[in-house]
């Protein structure tokens, strides 16, 4: 369970639709001029992916080692599972070709003049219509009409902080602290400081919406390479995440399951978090300087 709650912060990372943040970030990027798609994005993520998508599972095997490490029976207990479950119905097939239809018209939306949203919208008229999604689901469980509304309020609260100038009053004192610096140092220190201060939230939505424009604008100014900066920022965002039990939604349905301990994240999910870190800034940073 720990290894799975730290690949999300990989899998969130890699895909542009993999998070609700990730959007929302390409869309500030772009009002500075930086243009993400779904296929940059993946690229961009890719090398720095693959190499933790294989080093941090084998760190989580080394610091927090399963009490069992065979399971001969895993497979005939999988069988029996779905053996259980029967053929696949017809809603499941509904749903795969749906699932299927908006990643390949979300990748394609920047080539083809299509609307995120609208593809978003369209997948969900087809569920609705099967009724395979129907409005109990939406009012039930995971409160997801909830959640729409509360990212709605949260995006115009971070627009109107900045529209009045806190945000940039918080960027003057940042970038005061980094001034004389060279572009690297601030690069680097800024990146840092994005992570720990994720401490501070609950939320990855919350910390990219309130503090993405005003990092990004400090390194622009430094000298930072402002389209490394923006995915470096926004990968951030997601590897991140494992630092603390209630630094990201998936995290608190972890360590409300029982079985892993808000101590275990936060000593396990900061080694983790270390690794991601380290190799984002080393590996990451010169794919990046290499691809863009």
């Amino acid at each position: 369970m720990m290894t799975s709650m730290a690949g999300i912060t990989l899998s969130s990372t890699l895909w542009l639709t993999a998070m609700a943040a990730n959007p929302a970030g390409a869309k500030m990027a772009k009002d500075v001029g930086i243009d993400i798609s779904y296929g940059s994005w993946a690229l961009a993520a890719s090398v720095p992916v693959l190499v933790l998508y294989f080093l941090v599972p084998w760190v989580i095997f080394k610091i927090y080692p399963p009490e069992i490490k065979e399971t001969p029976e895993a497979p005939k207990i999988a069988q029996e599972a779905l053996d259980k479950m029967g053929p696949v119905h017809k809603n499941e097939w509904i749903m795969a070709a749906t699932f299927i239809g908006m990643v390949t018209l979300w990748v394609m939306s920047g080539t083809w003049g299509l609307d995120k949203t609208a593809v978003a919208f369209l997948g969900l008229g087809i569920l609705m219509l099967s009724n395979i999604f129907t409005l109990d689901d939406l009012r039930g469980e995971g409160n997801a009409l909830g959640t729409l509304v509360w990212f709605a309020i949260l995006y115009a609260m971070s627009k109107y902080l900045n529209e009045l100038g806190f945000m940039g009053w918080v960027g003057e004192h940042i970038s005061g602290s980094v001034e004389g610096f060279s572009w690297p140092i601030v690069y680097v220190s800024l990146i840092i400081g994005y992570v720990l201060i994720h401490y501070f939230f609950v939320s990855q939505t919350a910390q990219m919406l309130a503090l993405f424009s005003v990092f990004l604008g400090v390194a622009i100014q430094a000298g930072v390479p402002a389209e490394m900066m923006a995915y470096m920022l926004l990968f951030a965002t997601n590897f991140n995440a494992i630092i603390t039990p209630q630094g990201s939604s998936a995290n608190v349905i972890y360590t409300g399951s029982g079985y892993i301990e808000a101590g275990e994240v936060y000593k396990i999910g900061g080694i983790v978090t270390l690794v991601n870190t380290t190799i984002f800034l080393t590996i990451g940073t010169a794919w990046m300087m290499f691809i863009l």
